[in-house]
């Protein structure tokens, strides 16, 4: 188990390093960044969602710098939450015996539509692994005798209950539900549970909380830090305005699917761990309940519950994504663990449990191999290349457009920096009004294609059609397509978005005719503008030619339209 761990664990960090990026994870990644250069979520930059993982990650930009491909730092740093998780499920197995917990942090790993969200930058991974870790802690007792373990070994010894501990379990319960709004419904029936424990026990053993005073100073602090930065920030009402008013109404109106969109094929894919979790399940339920009036203390009811919990969280939800199973698939990897474990128990022969472990092994080889699959395509070597593009054509000042933060490490233009499919129709007029004023207030000369630019309004399409020029399918940056007309004398405008040298392309248009710029002719390719509106007069013969803004690397570029665009996916 020790070898499948390691094997496992590399895996993810090769999806954490290599699989392409899906385009909600470039939107928590630039406010990431914005974070670390000192703007608030909801007050100064558009956000839904609860605001830890930025918190949590802008330290990294502030560190490396602004390189749009520190992306890949924030997304090796979401390793160290899966790692808690996978201690955590080993802890919540420990009082099951060696196997069901060296098995609980394997199958989790095993697990593709779970590894393949936990190692992205997502508010769901980080929430999640804070909600295990504060089950675990809750979950260690004093030493007790151990349960019947398949593998016939005794249970090493608990660690003894300290108030620490029972601190870090509160903290951890509190960052959980900051980490993501999610947690505030399957955390709140465990939270609840907790509450009724703690009013009623009042601190008596045994109780579901060994050390309830540590634990509600944990909570407490967390609370206090999070009003503090609230408050510090002035962004309360707006906080409120965004992550709850907003919100609620986004998940009323959000074009809705069903919940078996994306659940049964992961069950279709892997019956056989839905299998051993609803065996683990069944037998854990059965235990605890056999235990008399001890279940009202034991931690397992916190685990159980948690099951129903987060499955409830997910299908609930009105447009239930994949990434949304990150909390039910992290609460069943106990249990999963457990269902080996009782199979195991039933294979008394040596030789059953030697095909038993072959069966195993076999198994745990096909979910590797699906999740090598996750790789497939190059991963995430075409949106490195775009990211790196971005870097050397701007500046960390330069601003850029798209409708997801896909440049992640350049200022945005508007508040609203991504929009979503309820948000495009909600405030379109806002949209179409809005963005095309902030890209020239702002000077914005880089916009990156995505998957949401295809539901813009029309007006706002029109303005981007105009005003940048497609470097290939994923980079487009300022300027302006003119065509002239045998015989015509052609007569135009151009806005230059911001001071600075722009040229001409091709460079045959200035020998073939004659181009004026605010009256005066251009002999050579490359010319310095003001910021603002100039006349643009052109004689010459019939053709093509465009007026383009000059990147930071000072090389002239030619627009290349109709390529596709391959850096923007949806996971």
């Amino acid at each position: 188990m020790i070898l499948a761990l390691g094997v496992l664990g590399l895996q993810a960090v090769r999806l954490a390093l290599h699989k392409a990026f899906s385009i909600d994870e470039f939107q928590y990644a630039h406010a990431a960044w914005l974070v670390a250069r000192g703007q608030v979520p909801y007050r100064d930059f558009f956000e839904v969602h609860f605001p830890l993982v930025y918190q949590v990650l802008a330290p990294l930009f502030g560190v490396l710098g602004d390189d749009p491909l520190n992306v890949l730092a924030l997304r090796a740093a979401m390793l160290m939450p899966l790692a808690g998780a996978c201690t955590a499920v080993a802890v919540l197995n420990r009082r099951e015996g060696r196997l069901a917990a060296w098995l609980a942090p394997v199958l989790l790993l095993a697990q593709p539509a779970f590894t393949r969200f936990a190692t992205e930058v997502r508010p769901d991974a980080l929430a999640i692994a804070l909600f295990l870790g504060a089950l675990a802690l809750l979950s260690v007792r004093p030493a007790a005798p151990a349960r019947d373990s398949a593998a016939g070994e005794p249970e090493p010894p608990a660690h003894p209950v300290t108030p620490m501990r029972g601190f870090a379990a509160g903290a951890l319960f509190v960052a959980a539900v900051w980490g993501s709004q999610k947690v505030l419904f399957y955390g709140g029936l465990v939270g609840a549970v907790l509450v009724v424990d703690l009013i009623l026990r009042r601190g008596r053993a045994p109780a579901l909380v060994p050390t309830p005073r540590a634990f509600l100073a944990g909570a407490g602090a967390v609370l206090v830090i999070v009003a503090a930065y609230l408050t510090a920030t002035r962004s309360w009402a707006a906080w409120w305005q965004w992550c709850f008013v907003w919100a609620s109404e986004h998940q009323r109106h959000y074009p809705g699917f069903s919940p078996g969109k994306y659940l049964l094929p992961v069950l279709e894919e892997q019956p056989w761990l839905f299998t051993l979790a609803a065996l683990g399940v069944a037998a854990s339920a059965r235990r605890w309940w056999r235990s008399g009036r001890a279940r009202w203390s034991d931690p397992d009811l916190l685990l159980l519950l948690a099951v129903p919990a987060t499955f409830g969280s997910y299908a609930l939800q009105r447009a239930p994504f994949p990434y949304s199973l990150l909390p039910f698939l992290g609460v069943l990897a106990p249990f999963m663990a457990r269902g080996v474990a009782e199979v195991f128990g039933w294979l008394k022969p040596p030789l059953a449990r030697v095909a038993g472990a072959v069966v195993l092994v076999a198994l745990l080889a096909a979910q590797g191999v699906r999740l090598e699959a996750l790789l497939d395509g190059g991963g995430n070597a075409r949106q490195r290349e775009v990211l790196a593009r971005i870097a050397t054509l701007t500046g960390p000042e330069d601003v850029a457009y798209d409708n997801s933060g896909g440049y992640v490490s350049r200022p945005h233009a508007h508040f609203y920096f991504y929009t979503d499919a309820y948000l495009r129709g909600a405030i379109a007029s806002t949209l179409a009004r809005e963005i095309p004023e902030a890209l020239v207030a702002s000077g914005c000369v880089l916009r990156v294609e995505d998957l949401r630019s295809s539901g813009l309004p029309p007006a706002l399409r029109q303005f981007l059609a105009e005003h940048y020029q497609p470097l290939d399918g994923d980079i487009s940056l300022w300027g302006q397509r003119y065509e002239t007309a045998e015989g015509h004398t052609l007569e135009g405008r151009f806005l230059a978005v911001r001071e600075g040298r722009y040229f001409v392309e091709p460079e045959v248009a200035l020998t073939r005719g004659a181009l004026f710029i605010d009256g005066v002719r251009m002999t050579a390719p490359e010319f310095p503008l003001s910021r603002g509106p100039h006349s643009v007069r052109y004689e010459g013969p019939a053709g093509t030619f465009h007026l383009l803004w000059l990147p930071r690397d000072g090389r002239r570029w030619t627009p290349r339209p109709g390529l596709p665009p391959t850096y923007s996916r949806l996971f």
